[in-house]
């Protein structure tokens, strides 16, 4: 079975599959059922990186830069094809998701038609949101000056202004006035019109001229309205005239017949001459009809709604201005407000003022506030994903008055969210009752940046600050989760705490590493130097005492060496895969096993460095000086109580013998805050060694006392595959002279045994050329090359502090690296030692990986790196290579660097979603590019706007063939600006 059907059949198979979608790195399923999916079977499958359960049934799969190919394979099974149900575009738990969740629990979920009218309302105002809220802008600030006596009442068309504060009022008139004809074009194109068709049709009966027509009109009484009506055509057809500026009425009916005539004219003209005639008699046919029959219907139509509203109004403003907030939180999920928008709109074109989006603003800061409380509570439980949806969608309320991504993006997700806001919207709805209802007489988008263009601005004021206070305060005293999902987001918080301090007991512990590389390098030398130096035994001697003191002994790392741990406290033995949280019981963090401890007192198991030391007190990492690094993490998620029952008696950096007191805790405390006292003690570098396994003697009695054995550390056979006794380092292939008169033979140097190849004595070299770094009697240790190569020169001393100084030379050179040693080709960042800097693919600020608002990312599942916060809108190359990902929605790009480094660029989280919409892609898959070309430009304004984070990861994707990858820079960086540093293998 190959690797697609596999993960295929490790979710559930196809029957189990709701829907299938990818972005740059992961599949994303929605599955009918995800509780049985064994996620260690998915993770074992070749070439998944990953796997992520998600509430609501969601299932995330891990796979790189392969996953459209391995999402196409998957689409391509036969039982896809014939049994699953996996289409789509929108990725499970979007924004669109939860949209179309609501939208079927209402009468649209039911009715196809209602759907469509509904969606061609949405889509056909949607697109010129932007110009609307910078007009209401405008009129906010008319409304400012107007209220501190700067202008006159510049809502009266009866008062004069200067040129200046005429031209200032033109800015937002503009918008308003030729809104029919941006109607118009958005209304044709979603009905899959040529939208420039609907535009001119519209247009005609909005030019001066049509209006100028009035002059030769007759007037006429017409359902309790005058309007004036000019005979045409000999007098036998009636163009009633109207001032269309502001209408939006008029231009949806029109494209709503256009649509269907101009795909019926596609369908019955020929292909050769679609492009004279569908155009043509399309205008020839809209153009009458709108004037003579569909403007006036929309007129009269939009009139009707308006003065139906009005008449509510007027017969109780109490209780339409609590009606209103109470209807829009079920409105707005369902699309019903747009045509309640377009009414606002006739209400300011035919009354001069609209009393609907007063109310309408207590439902506003009623979704905002409760978003302010969920912020509040994401920034306590340091919830990253949250606080960054919430963020963004507090400001585009408070700032812009949009209420969809707080809706979306966090409200619909929560169901205990809403009772809250709706006692906000009565609240904020009650006091503008009280105080005989609000107006404006302009279109605004109610934010708090348009709180002046409202008749009474103290009672507005205090309504929507009622509406939000009162929704905010709720949700922050009673919660909008469920007592399951605080429990899941404490133990994510744990989850992550946890990693933070194997992170830090990782870094510490390759720094270490390096360490005990270098020692290696420089004990060889000094044993090499020590062999050379052997002449008497006196030097002899001291050359070995030299040697052995070069490095620390790292005993369990001998090969086949056999190391006991003991236990840090007393109490009874737990195996590992029991310990109760999976972050640790599946040995994510180390190998070892549990303890649920009887006494109260955390020792130290051996001699070291403690590398980890919590505030906390609830977690110890331990750097042994045998080479084993360990972790003991007090209990399981106490973190939680921030300290609060632990005495700690450690820092970070001292030395620890065995023994030492490292913690002391009051198990009372802990348990009853409902913690476990159970308490993981891992290897955490356990590749190096060949196993690490529970104590044979913990499995018969469980029960330890501290000092007793817990934990087997076994090392690896030596490299050469030849056998070693247990515990104990391989013989080695010569003595030195040292060690032959320690044997009792008479004869020092030249007549020990055999010496090793390169070994010289008096300065005669022995079996070939001199080891590297090594000195002579006769010898001087200054000549090493970059290679470590020693060359002859007649001033050395011969003494064991020369085989010390040749030594350290000798590792200094060979700590510095040389491209030529490696083989590589120049410049590669493979080359053994090198560093190397990844510039910046964008103008930003600098955000740690850890803080990226996206688990996969942040975990470092996909690869290891940083986050960019953009200030600008280009993404560019970091370096010359090819491209090997280039998605088509522009969202992601992979790049393999000419210097054998493999990148990934993920612009923004989760913007796979908009299929493209704000992207401009200069590249495709197969490109080659060089630093600085263009990889794609961005619409900030529209990914912001759909409630998506900008932060974009720019990850090393191939980390496992570099000694590290770190975050090179912090703060505001520029395009080029080295963020991340790769150093290869020694």
């Amino acid at each position: 079975m190959n690797a697609p059907a596999e993960i295929l059949a490790s979710i559930g198979g196809a029957d189990n599959v709701e829907n299938l979608t990818h972005c740059a790195t992961r599949l994303r399923f929605q599955l009918h059922d995800n509780s049985g999916i064994d996620e260690k079977q998915v993770e074992s499958i070749p070439g998944v990186m990953g796997a992520v359960s998600q509430s609501g049934n969601r299932y995330q799969v891990v796979i790189g830069g392969a996953v459209e190919s391995v999402y196409n394979d998957i689409m391509a099974l036969p039982e896809m094809k014939e049994g699953g149900s996996a289409t789509g575009t929108q990725k499970s738990g979007s924004n669109a998701d939860v949209k179309s969740a609501a939208k079927e629990k209402g009468p649209r979920g039911r009715f196809t038609w209602l759907d469509s009218f509904f969606d061609f309302l949405g889509d056909s105002f949607r697109p010129i949101l932007g110009s609307l809220l910078g007009a209401s802008l405008i009129i906010t600030f008319m409304a400012l000056m107007g209220t501190l006596g700067v202008i006159g009442n510049w809502a009266d068309p009866r008062t004069e202004l200067s040129p200046t504060w005429q031209f200032i009022n033109l800015c937002w008139r503009c918008v308003f006035y030729f809104l029919p004809l941006m109607v118009a074009y958005n209304a044709s194109k979603k009905l899959g019109a040529d939208p420039w068709i609907g535009f001119a049709v519209m247009a005609v009966v909005m030019l001066p001229g049509f209006t100028s027509l009035g002059q030769y009109a007759t007037h006429l009484t017409f359902a309790g309205s005058e309007i004036n009506v000019v005979r045409l055509f000999g007098g036998h057809l009636p163009l009633t005239i109207f001032d269309y500026g502001s209408q939006v009425f008029p231009p949806l009916l029109m494209a709503a017949v256009l649509g269907p005539l101009y795909k019926l004219l596609k369908k019955i003209i020929s292909p050769n001459v679609q492009l004279i005639f569908v155009p043509f008699l399309s205008m020839l046919i809209m153009i009458p009809l709108t004037a003579f029959l569909i403007g006036p219907l929309g007129v009269y139509a939009g009139d009707g709604l308006a003065n139906g509203l009005k008449a509510v109004n007027d017969f109780s403003p109490f209780i339409f201005a609590i009606l209103i907030p109470m209807l829009y939180p079920f409105m707005v999920p369902l699309g019903l407000h747009w045509p309640l928008n377009a009414i606002v709109l006739l209400n300011i074109q035919t009354l001069g003022f609209d009393f609907i989006q007063g109310p309408m603003g207590a439902w506003n800061f009623a979704c905002f506030g409760a978003t302010a409380g969920v912020l509040f509570l994401s920034v306590r439980d340091r919830d990253v994903t949250m606080r960054q949806t919430a963020t963004g969608a507090l400001a585009a309320g408070l700032l812009g008055g949009i209420s969809e991504p707080s809706l979306y993006g966090i409200h619909l997700q929560f169901k205990r969210i809403y009772p809250r806001i709706l006692v906000g919207c009565f609240l904020g709805g009650l006091v503008q009752g009280i105080g005989g209802g609000l107006t404006t007489n302009a279109f605004v988008f109610t934010s708090l940046l348009t709180i002046p263009a409202f008749s009474n601005i103290p009672l507005y004021a205090i309504s929507i600050a009622v509406a939000f206070f009162s929704s905010m305060l709720l949700v922050v005293f009673f919660d909008y989760r469920t007592a399951d999902e605080r429990a899941e987001a404490a133990k994510v918080r744990a989850t992550e705490d946890a990693d933070q301090a194997a992170e830090e007991a990782r870094k510490a512990s390759a720094e270490a590493h390096k360490a005990e590389l270098r020692a290696d390098d420089a004990e060889a030398r000094a044993d090499q130097a020590e062999q050379r130096a052997a002449t008497t035994t006196v030097a002899a001697e001291r050359a070995a005492q030299v040697a052995t003191a070069v490095a620390p002994a790292r005993t369990a790392l001998a090969p086949n060496a056999v190391t006991q741990i003991a236990s840090p406290v007393a109490g009874y033995v737990v195996p590992l895969d029991k310990v109760p949280d999976p972050v640790f019981a599946k040995g994510t963090v180390g190998l070892g096993v549990g303890i649920d401890p009887t006494g109260d007192t955390i020792t130290s198991p051996g001699d070291g460095k403690i590398i980890v030391a919590q505030d906390t007190g609830h977690a110890f990492g331990i750097k042994l000086d045998n080479g084993i690094e360990l972790l003991i993490h007090v209990g399981i998620d106490t973190v939680n109580l921030g300290g609060t029952g632990f005495d700690v008696h450690v820092a970070r950096g001292d030395r620890v013998t065995t023994g030492d007191v490292l913690v002391r805790f009051d198990r009372k405390v802990i348990e009853s805050a409902g913690y476990s006292m159970i308490t993981p003690v891992l290897v955490t570098n356990p590749r190096k060694f060949a196993s690490v396994t529970q104590a044979p003697a913990t499995l018969s009695s469980a029960l330890v006392a501290p000092g007793d054995t817990i934990i087997t550390v076994t090392a690896k056979p030596p490299k050469d595959g030849a056998a070693a006794a247990p515990g104990t380092p391989p013989a080695p292939a010569h003595r030195s002279a040292a060690q032959a008169v320690a044997a009792g033979d008479s004869k020092a140097g030249a007549s020990a045994s055999t010496e090793a190849p390169g070994s010289s004595v008096g300065g005669a070299s022995v079996g070939g050329s001199p080891a590297p770094g090594s000195t002579v009697p006769g010898v001087s240790a200054h000549g090493v090359s970059a290679h470590g190569d020693a060359q002859a020169s007649p001033q050395g001393t011969g003494t064991a502090d020369g085989a010390r100084r040749a030594a350290t030379t000798a590792g200094a050179a060979d700590s510095s690296g040389s491209a030529a040693a490696s083989g590589a080709a120049p410049g590669s960042a493979l080359v053994a030692g090198a560093v190397t800097e990844i510039g910046s693919p964008v103008a930003g600020r600098v955000v740690a990986l850890s803080d990226v608002p996206d688990p996969v990312f942040s975990k470092g599942i996909v690869g290891l790196g940083v986050g960019i916060d953009p200030t600008g809108d280009t993404i560019t190359s970091p370096g010359d290579g090819k491209i090997i990902v280039a998605q088509d929605t522009g969202h992601a790009f992979g790049i393999k660097l000419d210097n054998g480094i493999e990148l990934l660029i993920h612009v923004g989280i989760d913007t796979v979603n908009l299929g493209g919409t704000g992207f401009d892609v200069h590249v495709a898959r197969g490109d080659r590019v060089t630093t600085g070309d263009v990889l794609v430009r961005f619409d900030r304004k529209v990914i912001e706007s759909a409630g998506y984070s900008m932060i974009t990861p720019v990850l090393v994707t191939n980390p496992r063939k570099f000694a590290s990858v770190t975050q090179a820079a912090q703060g505001a960086v520029t395009p080029g600006e080295g963020i991340i540093t790769v150093t290869a293998k020694q």
